[in-house]
């Protein structure tokens, strides 16, 4: 028998960050009277360096846990793509309430002992109070709660230890991610006399603020979720709370999209807590598409891009060919269309750029004369459960084309068979999926397949680049085995390429693509008198939003629900050094 994992080695006394960012100023370095005594033997900052590393473990579990499991590895789908279609293992237990077994809202680790309770069902301070243990961490912040202050509280020696483990965490990501990746080495920053004193002085406890509901002002359910979902958009939220848009300095008065979102982030976080109508931003709205305009019921999809389109027409570069507004380096990314000639194998590619992603549904259930075929379908898959994941491949998956859709330009032949081909050239920090759930073909009807989707989704075998790096892979696995045919690209038998598995080539790792879902948007009810919810997470924690009405609820809640459109933001953004010299 294999001996039990050590627990991590304490962080010695003279590497703890006490001085590092108020050199010689050691009054506050412990926020809380109790703890300077239990520091002495170091034990409970050793214990709180273990939760804290298998808190971030748990948040990273995705990125660092995606492991074959047994019956996996003995059985691999295919060849190329076994470790990526595996399902993951679960390696660390979920943080739950010992007392009520619940783990809704937060939950608490004491750092004397191995209790692990609940805050809404009070077992946690239940706990503090019985045994006296005075200290816990909250699991999903990290948080030091301290039960005879009856507050959280800081100390900069576990802040240390947090901030270290953050490093750590980051690295062997980029490790397991991007082995090919070189990344530049943490420096750790030291304020000097005058920082520090501005940071004393001119730092102040905020309100909790961001989250607030919306007055229907009348069928409006459609506008207030598309303004939730832009609200909680991290990447519009900081540039709009940076002022980078201001509607005081703008040089169009009326009608701009751009200031209404100004104003809106600017109630949201106002710190007030009653509902909000945005009438003003429904007036223009009107003045500015009048096909929106009214009291009916509108499609919220469609209000999502006629929103993004006038925010960018009232932007300074939207004339410009490479435009570098708010709208576009959040959403905008470029698909790639491969056509390839089935004749002499030609591939003519043609960008597209889009802002959303629309995904075709399969029904679960549908007649022999009212079945319709969709890309990459094939008649024994029409039914049954469907995921974003078969959206995505049979979004992604060869299209065959009639011979009168496409000329050849090297072989000039018309008429010719070809095959088409999407995927994602250049993807967008935020990842907006629209799942087509209302058809017009045959009269308006709603789609109701229940569509599963994840909390983390990775896109890289979507990508042009991973397209590519597995067609480079496959016929480099065809050369060295001989295949006939090879260097035409023609693909090559599973019992061929698995042969060889152990002995291909190297390639050049690519840029992983994880995001991470933010917001949802339902629709409940009939086509035109049906009614939008939405849920979206705010630190940390996933809230249900009906018009003016906010609840708490679960990452069950949201990923059971029934999802009409889909927000990721991607977990790891690039610098944009190009553009940030130009802002």
């Amino acid at each position: 028998m294999s001996a039990a994992p050590s627990s991590p080695a304490l962080v010695p006394s003279t590497k703890l960050l006490t001085q590092d960012f108020f050199p010689g100023d050691q009054s506050s370095a412990h926020g809380c009277p109790h703890i300077k005594p239990l520091k002495k033997n170091g034990e409970i900052l050793s214990n709180y360096q273990v939760l804290v590393r298998y808190s971030l473990h748990f948040k990273n579990r995705h990125a660092l846990g995606i492991l074959p499991s047994s019956k996996d590895k003995k059985r691999p789908r295919n060849n190329e793509d076994a470790a990526s279609n595996s399902k993951p293992a679960p390696q660390l237990p979920t943080p739950a309430c010992l007392t009520c077994e619940t783990t809704l809202g937060r939950i608490h680790a004491c750092l004397h002992c191995v209790y692990v309770g609940c805050w809404k069902g009070d077992h946690s301070r239940s706990h503090a109070q019985e045994t006296g243990h005075t200290f816990s961490m909250e699991i999903s912040r990290c948080g030091l709660y301290c039960s005879q202050c009856k507050d959280f509280v800081y100390d900069r020696d576990f802040e240390g230890i947090h901030n270290g483990e953050i490093i750590r965490s980051s690295e062997l990501i980029s490790m397991v991610q991007e082995p090919g990746q070189k990344r530049p080495r943490y420096a750790k920053w030291h304020a000097g006399a005058k920082e520090a004193t501005a940071i004393k002085t001119g730092t102040k406890l905020m309100a909790c603020q961001g989250l607030r509901g919306l007055r229907n002002m009348g069928s409006t359910c459609f506008m207030n979720v598309i303004l939730q979902c832009f609200i909680h958009n991290p990447l519009l939220r900081s540039y709009f709370l940076s002022d980078q848009h201001s509607a005081k300095r703008c040089e169009f008065k009326n009608e701009c999209m751009g200031c209404e979102m100004d104003k809106l982030f600017t109630q949201f976080y106002s710190g007030v807590k009653i509902p909000y109508g945005p009438c003003n931003f429904l007036h223009t709205m009107w003045m500015s598409s009048s096909d929106l305009a009214g009291y009916a019921q509108q499609d919220a999809h469609e209000f999502f891009i006629s929103a993004l389109n006038q925010i960018h027409n009232k932007s300074p570069s939207h004339k410009q060919h490479n435009c570098n507004c708010v709208i576009h380096k959040t959403f905008a990314g470029v698909l790639q269309s491969d056509v390839t000639c089935l004749n002499c194998a030609n591939v003519t590619s043609t960008p597209d750029p889009i802002l959303d992603i629309s995904l075709d549904l399969r029904p679960t259930k549908r007649s022999k004369s009212g079945s319709s075929k969709i890309r990459g379908s094939s008649d024994d898959k029409a039914e049954g459960p469907n995921s974003l994941a078969d959206c995505l491949e049979r979004y992604t998956h060869p299209e065959k084309l009639g011979t009168n859709e496409y000329n050849c330009d090297k072989c000039g032949k018309t008429g010719q068979e070809a095959t088409k081909q999407l995927s994602v050239k250049v993807i967008p920090p935020v990842l907006s999926f629209q799942l087509k759930r209302f058809e017009h073909s045959m009269g308006a009807s709603k789609i109701e397949t229940k569509i599963k989707f994840p909390a983390q989704l990775d896109m890289t075998r979507y990508t042009t680049s991973a397209r590519k790096l597995k067609k480079n892979k496959l016929a480099a696995l065809q050369k060295l085995n001989g295949v006939p045919g090879s260097e035409s690209g023609s693909p090559s038998t599973p019992s061929s390429a698995s042969s060889s598995h152990s002995t291909h080539p190297p390639v050049d790792p690519i840029p992983t693509y994880i995001y991470n879902l933010f917001a949802v948007i339902n629709h409940q009810g009939k086509m035109d008198t049906g009614h939008y919810t939405a849920f979206v997470k705010h630190r940390g924690e996933w809230f249900s939003l009906d018009d003016h009405k906010v609840s708490l609820a679960s990452q069950k809640d949201v990923l059971d629900s029934k999802a009409y459109m889909l927000f990721y933001v991607r977990q790891t953004l690039d610098y944009d050094f190009v553009n940030a010299s130009k802002d």
